[in-house]
């Protein structure tokens, strides 16, 4: 529910959440990510989310399958973590780099154990 929730939020207002990162660390004199003027992303920024929601639901629906499910929404987080790492080390320090890691790896984590518990 939490990946369809994402999805919503970015097709409402893909910059919200941006917005609310970069107003959390201003006061703390972070760089900040900057709203782009085009929306070549929005697709991704709302599809990421919404295959991630689909591979969870499908895991739950099709317990004989959710090996197969949980392996390629972990390459989707593994991904994203480390794309987010490598912009914060390499690009900008902004916090929105590094919470957009911190949030992908706690799921990695998460799915990693509940792999560990499928038959």
């Amino acid at each position: 529910m939490t990946y369809v929730a994402v999805a919503v939020t970015f097709l409402v207002d893909a910059d919200w959440p941006i917005l609310v990162v970069n107003k959390a660390f201003v006061r703390y004199d972070w760089p900040m990510v900057f709203f782009p003027t085009e929306k070549f992303w929005f697709s991704l920024a709302v599809s990421v989310p919404g295959t991630r929601a689909f591979l969870a639901f499908a895991a739950a629906r099709r317990p004989a399958e959710a090996r197969l499910y949980v392996q390629v929404l972990q390459v989707s987080l593994l991904l994203a973590a480390a794309l987010f790492a490598w912009q914060f080390i390499f690009h900008k320090h902004a916090p929105l780099y590094a919470l957009g890691f911190f949030v992908e790896f706690a799921q990695v984590v998460f799915y990693l154990f509940l792999y560990k518990k499928l038959p």
